[in-house]
């Protein structure tokens, strides 16, 4: 829309559509705050024609009046017109009225006559010329009013519109910043305003990166035609993958940036294998070394532990008891014992001390005629009535060095059928020795456990309680002695136990001595009878958990 003071001077021409209505939200013509004053103004203008047609008389019917030839011109006469008949209605005899002789109106007031299409209400088309009056009246009053407002507002319109025009013209001035790099021709620090640096920029860089590097699409099905990625092995080291080998390797690879970094790292492995270095691994088996190339000569040596004391034993005293010690040496994943375990015997609570000698000869235990375990303080045992006995107080007896302390036997191994036995004194001077036996089975727990099982706990099943007890004939090798007693000689003349010079049912003869005699009873089937029994344990072997993968403290044999 051209302005109407495009060519007033000296006022600067500002089309309606670039200026505002700030004014407060008029619902009534759907008019908001921020609409341009083009749409104000509409707004306005479409409202005013609308009361403009309901001011019009010739919309009205007044047929019902039989007026002829003085029908009023304009809405002031028409509804002054209403008003005089109205009051001529209201001139109605009042006495009549309230003393209700006269019950009806004047027929004149109570006439229907059929309304203007804006008054109809639903489907009624017709009022009372009282009713009608009185809803002309109403929609006049109501015009008048909104007329006033329209007014005003058009006349605060008219001010705002006025001030607006007498804004001066804005001005607009393009930004300009100083670049940080060389554009092309441009230099680096100087200033520019942003078109000159927008044109540079598209013109004589993208354009030419854009031809270099291909489309987005071209760069895309660049990146998806990678062949190697990072589960892929390297050339430098066969046995690693690229994610492996090395940790900048990015796998998946996915911009541009991603792959060049990939690339240098493959080129460099393929560049960096010409001249591969072989080296030799230590593993929780053995130790690899590698000499010579390019023809090398892998060679490898075993790994193990060697061999380490057992925990639990600490009542062994004395070099030569020191060489019977219960030990443990770990090659790979492989266990290995040796040594003799005896059972601590009970000294006031604690474990005594065993010194074994042969020159000079020392036997501390064989002198004693304890024969209860002991079960309190370090290196004791731990007893359960089913015929078990626990070194180490049922802890581990595996030491550290040998296995962590997450590692475990990855099950139960048995050396089955073991005969223990106890050195014991017969005669009233040391010299005179025997042995008493028992039956057992040696066994190392996945916790790491060392225990004895004593026959008892094979007669008895998990359906019997002890009365089988010492009821097998395993109990012929197992001591079963009192206090007192004479002791046994197998080799006597008059001994025909072992073999006999006659035939058929024979009476069995032992002969029993007459100067040697058990110096304490003992039922060696009786885990607390057994104190002073010793158990080799050579031949006893465990493996560990398959996924361990380390010998804590190695020793590399020579």
């Amino acid at each position: 829309m051209k302005p109407l003071n495009l060519d007033n001077s000296p006022c600067s021409p500002i089309s309606s559509n670039c200026v505002i209505w700030q004014g407060p939200n008029i619902p009534c013509i759907k008019l908001c705050t921020g609409d341009t004053i083009s749409d104000v103004i509409n707004a306005l203008a479409k409202e005013l024609c609308n009361i403009m047609d309901l001011l019009d008389v010739n919309g009205y019917d007044l047929s019902c009046f039989d007026l002829v030839g003085c029908k009023p011109q304009n809405i002031q006469e028409l509804i002054q017109f209403l008003i005089d008949r109205i009051c001529a209605i209201e001139t109605v005899d009042a006495g009549l009225v309230a003393s209700s002789i006269v019950t009806t109106k004047s027929a004149t007031a109570d006439t229907l006559v059929t309304v203007a299409p804006c008054f109809v209400v639903g489907t009624t088309t017709v009022m009372t010329v009282t009713e009608y009056a009185i809803a002309i009246g109403n929609s006049i009053c109501g015009l008048i009013i909104q007329i006033n407002a329209l007014n005003s507002q058009v006349t605060n319109l008219d001010i705002r519109v006025t001030a607006l025009e007498a804004v001066p013209t804005p001005t607009f001035t393009l930004p300009s910043f100083p670049i940080g790099c060389n554009i092309d021709s441009l230099i680096s620090g100087v200033t520019y305003d942003i078109d000159v640096i927008l044109e540079e920029y598209i013109n004589n860089v993208w354009c030419l990166y854009y031809a270099t590097t291909g489309s987005s699409n071209d760069l895309i099905n660049a990146i998806s035609a990678q062949c190697i990625i990072g589960t892929d092995f390297t050339k430098v080291n066969p046995a690693a993958t690229y994610n492996m080998q090395y940790p900048t390797f990015i796998d998946p690879a996915t911009t541009v940036a991603d792959i060049l970094n990939n690339m240098w790292i493959i080129l460099c492995d393929f560049y960096n294998s010409i001249t591969v270095t072989v080296t030799g691994a230590t593993t929780n088996t053995i130790e690899t070394t590698v000499t010579g190339g390019p023809a090398f000569v892998v060679s490898a040596k075993i790994l193990d532990t060697g061999w380490v004391d057992l925990e639990g034993f600490d009542f062994y005293t004395g070099a030569e008891t020191d060489s019977i010690r219960p030990r443990v040496r770990r090659i790979g994943n492989t266990l290995h014992f040796k040594g003799q375990a005896m059972i601590p015997i009970d000294n006031a609570g604690v474990p005594l001390l065993w010194q074994y000698s042969t020159i000079p000869p020392i036997d501390t235990y064989y002198l004693s005629t304890t024969i209860g375990p002991a079960t309190l303080g370090p290196s004791s045992v731990q007893l359960d009535a089913r015929g078990f006995v626990a070194f180490n107080n049922g802890l581990s007896v595996i030491p550290t060095t040998v296995m962590a302390n997450t590692e475990t036997i990855d099950d139960i191994y048995l050396k089955t059928d073991v005969i223990g036995f106890r050195r014991v004194q017969v005669d009233a001077a040391p010299v005179t020795s025997t042995i008493l036996t028992t039956v057992a089975t040696i066994s190392i727990s996945d916790n790491k456990t060392l225990k004895i099982q004593l026959l008892k706990n094979q007669e008895q099943n998990i359906f019997s309680g002890g009365a089988a007890w010492n009821t097998s004939h395993l109990n012929y090798v197992i001591s079963h002695v009192r206090a007192g007693d004479n002791v046994p000689d197998f080799a006597n003349n008059n001994t025909n136990v072992n073999s006999n010079t006659g035939a058929g049912t024979i009476g069995l003869d032992l002969e029993y001595s007459t100067t040697n005699f058990y110096p304490f009873s003992c039922n060696a089937n009786d885990e607390q009878q057994v104190g002073g029994f010793i158990f080799i344990l050579d031949g006893l072997m465990a493996y560990i958990d398959p996924c361990t993968t380390d010998i804590p403290t190695p020793i590399i044999c020579p």
